[in-house]
């Protein structure tokens, strides 16, 4: 995980920067949503023009977020089927394929993820609407991470749990650049 994370900073670095920059103009953006709401044609375009003014390519956050994936994906599939894998044991785990018997690692999962999502929110201007989601997700996914961790193989929320501490740092890097982007309030 921690592996995966560092070879994937400078992707990750790119796409947060480009999610910075895609909140930066959702003013705008709106705006011109409102706008030509009965015109997708010149709604298309003047998006298009938006994005190219502002140097913002609205798919750049996408790419290396999903890049991870095919590793957990892959991770989840041998730790279930790997014969020479089962009752391998690891730390306190007596078998890096079975759920973690304490429930310590699903637990550190959450947290972490809690974590990284606490971090990753600070210095983003959210409206009201957003504020709501953004809160909801930020207390649910953990949730959501440490329930299905229960029934997973240890090893995979091992894989889980070291990628996102390996991520908190970038994470916290980014969102001091975007405190240092937010307007001074009066």
């Amino acid at each position: 995980g921690v592996l995966v994370r560092l070879v994937l900073w400078p992707l990750n670095q790119k796409a947060m920067r480009s999610a910075m920059a895609m909140q930066a103009i959702q003013r705008p953006l709106k705006e011109i949503q409102a706008k030509y709401k009965d015109n997708p044609t010149r709604l298309q375009q003047e998006m298009m023009k938006l994005y190219k003014e502002h140097n913002v390519n609205p798919l750049g956050g996408c790419l290396p977020m999903l890049i991870p994936m095919p590793v957990l994906f892959a991770l989840f599939f041998v730790l279930q089927n790997t014969i020479e894998l089962r009752g391998v044991p690891f730390l306190w785990f007596p078998d890096l394929a079975q759920p973690d018997p304490i429930y310590v690692i699903p637990v550190l999962s959450g947290l972490s993820m809690f974590v990284l999502s606490k971090v990753g929110q600070k210095g983003i201007e959210y409206t009201p609407e957003t504020k709501a989601q953004a809160k909801m997700m930020l207390y649910f996914m953990p949730a959501l991470i440490t329930f299905f961790g229960l029934q997973f193989a240890a090893g995979l929320n091992l894989y889980w749990f070291a990628s996102n501490v390996a991520s908190i740092p970038q994470q916290w890097m980014i969102a001091q650049e975007r405190l240092k982007r937010l307007p001074a309030k009066a």
